[in-house]
């Protein structure tokens, strides 16, 4: 039964019912696709969405590489949609890698976990062969990909593939995330999410021990519902307690805007989100 409060704290339709944000981000997208030194739609699984672009910096071997994670509440998105967040961390000589995933319902969202697990491990399986430093990784989510992010970061690396190492990524950037499934089980969201109770908890970063102490940069827009504030500052919180290195911070904007505000120079949260990068790279 849906829960009229959580279904309107949960609905984002609302807050771009046009979706007029596109037509912006994918043009900018394109243009440096088309000016950059990428590397598209390199295979790291048989399946036609498991998929990745690498964009490197000018010296990607000395340099880190942040892996992004789109939204689309596990239902919808492309990659392509986000080169323009690349072009934003490549300039300030960072590398950047975005992974592509499959949806539901066509897949749960414990399956489109696991599938990101492999995209990270043929990552650094191959990073170096791309120019990189596998000994670099960052990760960075925004809505839904905050949440897979956040199981990347509770992910036993040793455990999944032979030759991991426990702290693949050395940092985590997670934007406007949902971290706790449960509340969507009274949404229409769940409709083709088909999350059941065992699921929703097993899903949830929020109940999982961390798998690694790296630090992690926990950000949301200030005009959010206070649902996607309370996820992120909840999650923030369990996070601090199991001795992981916390960072919060609020953004001017909405849930959609808050991507715009990580790609503009001009934007506090764009240097916040360099500086912390950098930091990863100097400790």
């Amino acid at each position: 039964m849906v829960d009229d409060r959580l279904e309107k704290q949960y609905a984002l339709g609302h807050l771009r019912p046009d979706l007029n944000f596109l037509p912006d981000w994918n043009s900018r997208s394109l243009a440096f696709r088309q000016s950059s030194k990428c590397r598209l739609d390199l295979a790291y699984g048989p399946g036609p969405r498991d998929r990745l672009d690498y964009f490197p910096s000018a010296e990607p071997k000395s340099s880190p590489t942040v892996v992004f994670i789109h939204g689309g509440y596990w239902q919808r998105g492309d990659k392509s949609a986000y080169s323009f967040l690349a072009e934003s961390f490549v300039k300030s000589g960072i590398s950047f890698a975005a992974i592509n995933y499959d949806f539901c319902p066509g897949v749960r969202i414990t399956q489109i976990v696991d599938q990101a697990r492999k995209a990270m491990a043929w990552l650094w399986h191959n990073i170096d062969g791309l120019g990189g430093d596998r000994e670099r990784l960052s990760i960075v989510g925004h809505s839904a990909g905050a949440h897979i992010s956040g199981m990347m970061m509770t992910t036993d690396w040793p455990s999944f593939a032979e030759g991991l190492p426990r702290d693949m990524f050395k940092g985590a950037i997670l934007v406007s995330g949902i971290f706790d499934l449960e509340p969507l089980l009274s949404t229409s969201n769940n409709d083709q999410l088909h999350l059941d109770q065992a699921e929703a908890f097993s899903q949830s970063p929020i109940n999982l021990a961390a798998g690694t102490n790296a630090p992690q940069l926990i950000a949301y827009g200030e005009d959010e519902t206070e649902e996607f504030k309370w996820q992120s500052n909840r999650y923030a919180a369990a996070c601090g307690s199991s001795n992981a290195r916390i960072t919060r911070h609020v953004i001017p904007g909405h849930h959609f805007d808050v991507l715009n505000e990580a790609s503009d120079e001009r934007c506090r949260f764009h240097r916040s989100a360099l500086q912390f990068i950098a930091a990863l790279s100097s400790a």
